[in-house]
């Protein structure tokens, strides 16, 4: 293969692919690295389905209001389905209440996805804070620094499955800076009954083929790891792996004994394209060698 010629590399998220915009997807597909050009491909392992709307629109048409001393005094919003689930129940609401809500509500947030999501939306850029955090612990303690004293209780939108990190940094930390978070659910995860038929397949249609595996959580990885660890003991895998974040990876070192490849420091498609260029430069990887098993 000549310098110049490019090579496809497919790239597999094990996740739904957001709508209406897939982040990964327009960075991966626009972005190539050296002469390789991503192709993307999603997955889906999980299915979302929203709930507790009826009590979510209750809360912010009653409990917004800056001058009612119990009201809230902000959300929290660390995923793209929380945000789905929010912007379902938006027509419904009074004109006067999305006008307060967007234009005076701050939002604390995890990752610039949901961030701008939520600017989308209509949220005021200024009030949606957090998008580079990368994690709860981090989002957490920025919300420490930056909601002063004696707040009100924010209201915390996440889903049934979370790691309760943010609720218990907030109520714990010392007097006179610790915060009442108050949770509401308002989506819940289910299996999707088709992921590992549909994995499998996808993988066996890739053999001999290199490719990157990326997987977004704890759980996915979960219901990905018989599919993988057939894949990944077959002498002709072409598979790399990539994680994002530190838990995700924990939990496939205990799971495959495997590190993964790649981890993303945060959970944005810069920060994942960002670690395989490393990878691929440390490993002096390069062009159309971008991953291994394609001689």
């Amino acid at each position: 293969m000549s310098d110049s010629e490019t090579k496809d590399i497919p790239i597999l998220f094990l996740k739904t692919r957001s709508l209406p915009h897939e982040q990964y997807n327009e960075f991966f597909a626009s972005n190539p690295l050296d002469n390789a050009v991503f192709t993307p491909l999603f997955i889906p392992v999980l299915k979302h389905h929203h709930v507790n709307l009826d009590n979510l629109k209750t809360h912010l048409i009653t409990k917004f209001d800056s001058a009612d001393p119990d009201s809230y005094g902000g959300l929290v919003i660390t995923s793209q389905r929380t945000a789905e689930a929010l912007s379902s129940i938006i027509p419904a609401l009074p004109p006067t209440t999305l006008q307060n809500l967007f234009a005076n509500t701050k939002v604390w947030v995890v990752g610039p996805a949901t961030g701008s999501a939520l600017v989308r939306l209509g949220f005021a850029a200024s009030n949606v804070l957090g998008q580079n955090s990368g994690n709860g612990e981090a989002l957490a303690e920025l919300i420490l620094e930056s909601y002063g004293s004696r707040p009100k209780p924010l209201l915390f939108l996440a889903g049934e499955t979370r790691r309760d990190i943010i609720p218990k940094t907030l109520s714990i930390a010392p007097e006179g800076r610790n915060i009442t978070v108050e949770t509401l659910t308002v989506y819940e995860t289910i299996v999707d009954e088709g992921f590992e038929t549909e994995f499998g397949k996808v993988i066996e249609e890739m053999k001999d083929t290199t490719r990157w595996i990326v997987l977004f959580s704890p759980t996915g990885a979960d219901i990905a790891i018989d599919v993988l660890a057939k894949d990944l003991t077959s002498p002709s895998s072409g598979s790399y792996l990539a994680a994002i974040g530190p838990t995700t990876e924990k939990h496939l070192v205990d799971k495959l004994s495997r590190k993964p490849d790649v981890v993303a420091e945060k959970p944005t498609p810069q920060s994942l394209w960002e670690g395989i260029r490393v990878f691929t430069q440390r490993d002096r990887v390069k062009g159309d060698d971008v991953t291994i098993g394609d001689d």
